[in-house]
C-alpha cells in the first residue's frame, strides 16, 4: 500500500489537519519540470503548495532557488503545526503520567490503560509525521537529481532530531515504559493490545474488514421482509414485489450501517435481486419458455450498464488522466513559450 494511503487511513481524526501535507508535496514534485543546465526551469511548473485543486494552480516560472524556498517554507509550516500538537499533548499526558507512576498511584488501572491508549495515539501521530518527512525528502532529492544540488535528506533529518516533536517523541517513548512498569507484569500484554485496538478504531481499522454484525442484521432484515406473510402482497399475488422490498430493506441497512464499502453494496444489488427472485422471468419468444437465472442476470446487468454509461465513464477517466499527467498545464506552457512575443495569437 502506498504511504499516502497509509497516512490517510492511520491519521488520528482530531489531529487530521495537523499532519504533514504529504499529497500536496507529491503534487508539487510532479509539477516540477526537468532542470536545465543553467539551473532555471521552464514555465511548466505549478508551485502552489496550498492550492486545494490541481486544476486551479497557476503557471509559474523561476529559478531552482525559488522552487526550493517554496518547498521548504511549506515544510516548515507543516512542521510548526506538528510541533504545536506534539508539545501540547505531551505536556498534558506527562502531568497524568506523574500521577500514575508517583510514589502514591492516584490513578486506577482503567485510567492508566486509557492514558496509555492516548499516549499510543500521540506516538503514532509523531511517528507517521517523521516517516512522511523522510519519504517526501527522498522524493525531493530524486526529482532534483542532476541539478547540481546536494541531497537535502541528511541535513534535514539531522535538523529534524532537534525539532520539538522529535524531542516529544523520545519523551513519549519513556512515558510508555513508565506506564508499563506501573502495571502488573501480567497486565502489560493486555495493555498493549488495548492500545493497538484504539489505534485501529481511530484510524484505518474501520476499512480493513467488513463489519460482520451489521452485515448479518441487514441481510436478515431483508430476508424476513421478503419471506414474511404480508397480506397486501398476498392479495395482489405479487411475490416478486415483496422480494424486491426485501432487497431494498437489505440494501438500505447496508448503506446506513456501512457494514461493507459503498461500492460493494452497490454491486450486491443485482446479485440480491437475481438470487432472491425479485426480478420476474420473461417469456423467450424463440423457445416459448421462461427465462432462466443466467438470462435474468444478463438482463439486469444490461439495464444497469449500456453504451451511454460507458461513454460517460470513459470521458471521466480521460479527464482524470489529463489532470493526473498535467497535460493541460504542459500544453499551456508550450503555447506560452512559442507565442510569448505574439500576444494576439496567444489570446486566440
Amino acid at each position: 500500500m502506498k504511504f499516502g494511503r497509509v497516512l490517510q487511513l492511520r491519521a488520528i481524526p482530531e489531529w487530521r489537519e495537523s499532519y504533514i501535507g504529504y499529497k500536496r508535496f507529491k503534487r508539487l514534485l510532479k509539477r516540477l519540470p526537468t532542470a536545465q543546465s543553467s539551473g532555471s526551469f521552464s514555465p511548466t511548473a505549478s508551485l502552489s503548495l496550498r492550492e486545494p485543486s490541481e486544476l486551479e494552480a497557476p503557471l509559474l516560472s523561476g529559478p531552482y532557488a525559488e522552487v526550493e524556498a517554496l518547498f521548504f517554507a511549506a515544510l516548515d509550516d507543516d512542521l510548526r503545526r506538528v510541533n504545536e500538537v506534539s508539545v501540547a499533548e505531551t505536556e498534558s499526558i506527562e502531568t497524568s503520567v506523574v500521577l500514575a507512576t508517583g510514589g502514591e498511584a492516584l490513578l486506577s488501572q482503567e485510567e492508566v490503560a486509557a492514558l496509555y491508549c492516548r499516549l499510543a495515539k500521540l506516538r503514532s501521530f509523531m511517528s507517521l509525521n517523521a516517516t512522511a518527512v523522510k519519504k517526501i525528502l527522498k522524493k525531493f532529492d530524486k526529482n532534483m537529481a542532476g541539478t547540481g544540488r546536494e541531497p537535502q535528506l541528511p541535513s534535514v533529518m539531522k535538523r529534524l532530531e532537534a525539532e520539538p516533536f522529535s524531542v516529544c517523541r523520545r519523551r513519549a517513548d519513556g512515558m510508555a515504559v513508565e506506564l508499563e512498569r506501573a502495571m502488573p507484569p501480567d497486565k502489560v500484554p493486555r495493555l498493549r493490545q488495548l492500545a493497538q485496538d484504539a489505534l485501529k478504531r481511530a484510524g484505518g481499522g474501520r476499512e480493513s474488514r467488513p463489519n460482520a454484525l451489521p452485515l448479518a442484521l441487514s441481510l436478515a432484515a431483508g430476508l424476513v421482509v421478503a419471506l414474511a406473510p404480508l397480506e397486501a402482497f398476498e392479495q395482489a399475488d405479487r411475490p416478486e414485489a415483496q422480494r424486491c422490498l426485501g432487497v431494498l430493506v437489505a440494501t438500505v441497512g447496508l448503506w446506513l450501517s456501512e457494514a461493507v464499502p459503498f461500492f460493494a453494496t452497490a454491486l450486491l444489488v443485482p446479485v440480491l435481486a437475481v438470487a432472491s427472485g425479485a426480478v420476474p422471468p420473461k417469456l423467450v419468444h424463440k423457445t416459448g419458455e421462461l427465462e432462466q437465472a443466467p438470462d435474468i442476470a444478463k438482463r439486469v446487468l444490461n439495464s444497469m450498464f449500456n453504451a451511454v454509461i460507458l461513454l460517460v465513464l470513459s470521458s471521466l477517466v480521460a479527464a482524470r488522466v489529463v489532470a493526473r499527467c498535467q497535460l493541460e498545464l504542459r500544453l499551456a506552457a508550450a503555447l506560452q513559450e512559442r507565442l510569448r512575443k505574439q500576444p494576439p495569437l496567444l489570446l486566440l
